[in-house]
């Protein structure tokens, strides 16, 4: 496991469904941002991209697979020195992550949130907000 004192890099993706988009609740089996909801994301492991560590994260935290088009949204340097890279992608249907995916225990719930300063969930960083917010 990876402490949130070791520098890293990491990579998460954003995915919308329409004016909503999904959030986790990070459990406490989390290393970093534990209670706090965020995109599905997590350390890009060595000789990977950043975009295919999110794609495989999002995959490992949710079980679903994501069929539309995947895009770089921004980066962001984290406390430990690491770079965060952030990935969007849309989708026209419902996805429900599953209990049996590979991290499902990164997570104590998901749930779709409007894309609004006023509807996201709380804890969440000033970071994910701020990129979220964007996206309207």
């Amino acid at each position: 496991m990876i402490s949130s004192t070791d520098k890293f890099d990491a990579a998460g993706l954003i995915v919308r469904l329409g004016d909503l988009v999904l959030l986790g609740k990070r459990s406490k089996f989390c290393a970093n941002l534990t209670g706090f909801w965020s995109m599905p994301c997590g350390a890009i492991e060595k000789n990977e991209l950043p975009k295919s560590a999110a794609i495989r994260e999002f995959f490992e935290e949710t079980g679903c697979d994501i069929k539309s088009e995947i895009n770089y949204l921004t980066s962001f340097k984290m406390e430990n020195g690491g770079t965060f890279y952030v990935y969007s992608a849309e989708t026209k249907d419902l996805m429900f992550p599953s209990t049996k995916a590979k991290d499902a225990f990164e997570h104590d719930e998901w749930g779709y949130f409007k894309i609004s300063k006023n509807s996201l969930p709380n804890p969440i960083s000033k970071e994910t907000k701020k990129i979220i917010l964007k996206l309207k």
